[in-house]
């Protein structure tokens, strides 16, 4: 049964992909989310994913769209887009949830390992702090403006027991 694992929702940063790289991914309460890569040579590439645990400890990604170009220096998105464009690809990995400090900087918090890794990452790092992530976190969203999420399905409605 595929589930929602609450504990993954929010945003998460890279211990440091490089001395001059970052990655980072974010996920939604409502099974939508994004991972992002940047570089101080200008460079952002942001994909779009649906998210589900079809098991506890598995983690399933189905990359629905990318997009890369540049970050500007005045804005948390893209100054240029270079490409964009539907995206089809599924990484299924495990992951677990550890307590741990970032490698440069803040007191230990929650720290997500992953088997495999995403935007060259598998060690990603509580962050945020000014509330619940939001499509308008996704650096690409100004550009390209997520449609309004599906709603769930309802359940079973109950019956109602009649008096006999």
């Amino acid at each position: 049964m595929n589930f929602l694992d609450e504990r993954l929702v929010g945003s998460w940063s890279g211990s440091a992909v490089g001395a001059m790289e970052a990655s980072g991914i974010a996920f939604l309460p409502d099974g939508r989310g994004w991972s992002r890569f940047d570089s101080v040579s200008g460079e952002l590439a942001v994909a779009r994913f649906r998210w589900h645990c079809p098991t506890a400890g598995r983690l399933a990604l189905r990359y629905t769209w990318r997009i890369s170009g540049e970050w500007g220096a005045d804005t948390e998105g893209f100054a240029a887009v270079r490409n964009s464009s539907a995206f089809e690809e599924v990484l299924e990995t495990g992951y677990r949830i550890d307590h741990g400090r970032p490698p440069l900087y803040g007191p230990p918090g929650p720290t997500l390992l992953l088997d495999d890794p995403v935007e060259f990452e598998d060690v990603f790092h509580r962050s945020g702090g000014r509330g619940p992530v939001t499509p308008a976190d996704d650096p690409s969203a100004a550009r390209f403006p997520y449609e309004p999420s599906p709603r769930p399905v309802p359940g079973p409605v109950p019956r109602r027991r009649t008096g006999s």
